[in-house]
């Protein structure tokens, strides 16, 4: 049951943030966990057999869990703590300083730029708000799959449990 709701935390986090769906979007008599988003929801319950459905497509279709996490493998995700993204954070913040300084010309998706102090302080405000959110609960990821330009993130207050 954690691994359903964490999937479902995780995913609804990393394309939008959560919302919870009422429990009519469900038949089913015993409603354990649904995590729902505005759009492409993911969502899971435990039926009265104890067995765990999942859905991806706001409750249109179910699959059992096993089946669902033969389609949507579960990345191994490693974690931030508070202070190794503070460290980090820093050390990146330094790192962005000198190159506005500098007037760097980096690569970008964008194209081709040259790094200013406006780029820096954005960056730093984001790392900010990121280490706020960890120090509150969220938990946000060092990588997805061994890519360390994908992140996701978690927050345990996203998963609602509703009772029958």
């Amino acid at each position: 049951m954690l691994k359903a709701k964490w999937m479902g935390a995780l995913a609804v986090s990393a394309l939008v943030g959560g919302s919870v769906v009422s429990a009519a979007a469900v038949n089913a008599k015993s409603f354990k966990t649904i995590v729902d988003s505005e759009s492409d929801g993911v969502m899971s319950y435990m039926d009265d057999n104890g067995n765990i459905w999942c859905s991806e497509d706001n409750g249109e279709t179910w699959l059992p869990e096993s089946d669902y996490e033969k389609e949507i493998p579960v990345s191994a995700i490693e974690w931030w703590t508070y202070d190794e993204y503070k460290t980090w954070a820093e050390q990146e913040k330094a790192e962005m300083q000198k190159m506005a300084d500098e007037k760097a010309v980096v690569e970008t998706s964008e194209g081709t730029v040259v790094w200013t102090q406006e780029m820096t302080d954005e960056i730093v405000a984001e790392s900010a708000q990121i280490l706020e959110d960890i120090k509150n609960g969220m938990l946000v990821s060092k990588s997805v799959n061994s890519d360390s330009k994908g992140m996701a993130s978690y927050n345990p207050n996203d998963i609602v449990t509703i009772g029958d």
